[in-house]
């Protein structure tokens, strides 16, 4: 039988399943037998488990290492001093220790929006040393819309970013939208119930993106056309949804989602 993943398992509690994230790991040169001797492979090195030892990754010699627990540890710091009660996490590590996927929920924080559709605020971590994923921290909500709970499964995101490993992870850019989006929370429910009262339709929804490049209005407007039996808000988490998980950088990502939660909120403010 395929083993799933609940990611509703751990709204209460701490859970963490696979190997552990905060094992050691570094880059080392990558040797090769040529003709009795050893010659270093140009262009590529390996991730390896400082602690016994083992290969986890080959990668390019212009990746820069960023360790799961040094993100983890990033967001804990985020975190600790901001009064949100308990703070359970998901830790999630597979393909023996080169993928970590982390979920961090604010139960205390729920707020109701409509028929059902209950969120929390949360935060969606993903690191990889093989380079499968970009480094990514979302920030947005947990929605509880359905049985296979996925974050970001409807948008309702406030921000957050992509980044390709080149580079320090811009915590502090995090922090600063993760305690706006948290002392803000309450409000924002009330705005996402509102807006789930209007009809969406591409012709009120595309002063929005006006300005943004051709090439997002074109995607945008694809998506949006083929929902507009639905409301502003499932439009809201459309593009939301696009700018956090289709950009490249996480600059781009950042102004994107900027542009997008102030163009809906100036242009569907409630009466």
């Amino acid at each position: 039988m395929r083993r799933v993943v609940d990611l509703s398992a751990h709204i209460n509690e701490d859970r963490q399943q696979g190997n552990p994230a905060d094992f050691p790991v570094e880059l080392r040169s990558i040797y090769v037998p040529v003709n009795g001797s050893m010659e270093m492979i140009h262009n590529r090195q390996a991730v390896v488990r400082a602690d016994t030892g083992s290969p986890v990754a080959i990668v390019s010699d212009r990746y820069t290492l960023v360790p799961h627990q040094r993100i983890l540890d990033l967001v804990e710091k985020a975190i600790s001093p901001l009064d949100v009660g308990p703070v359970p996490r998901g830790i999630y590590v597979d393909r023996g220790g080169a993928r970590m996927r982390a979920l961090f929920k604010f139960p205390a924080l729920v707020q109701p929006v409509v028929n059902g559709d209950q969120i929390c605020p949360c935060l969606k971590i993903e690191n990889t040393y093989d380079c499968t994923s970009r480094i990514a921290i979302h920030i947005g909500a947990f929605r509880f819309v359905c049985t296979n709970l996925a974050v970001g499964g409807g948008g309702a995101f406030a921000g957050g970013f992509l980044s390709i490993h080149a580079g320090e992870v811009p915590i502090e850019e995090v922090v600063d939208q993760l305690s706006s989006y948290l002392t803000c929370f309450e409000s924002i429910v009330a705005l996402y119930r509102a807006w789930s009262g209007i009809r969406m339709e591409w012709d009120s929804v595309s002063p929005v993106f006006a300005g943004l490049p051709k090439r997002h209005i074109e995607i945008l407007e694809e998506a949006i056309v083929g929902n507009e039996d639905k409301s502003v808000y499932d439009g809201y988490n459309i593009a939301t949804w696009y700018a956090t998980h289709e950009m490249r950088s996480y600059r781009t990502a950042f102004d994107l989602l900027e542009r997008i939660n102030h163009g809906f909120q100036k242009l569907f403010q409630p009466s």
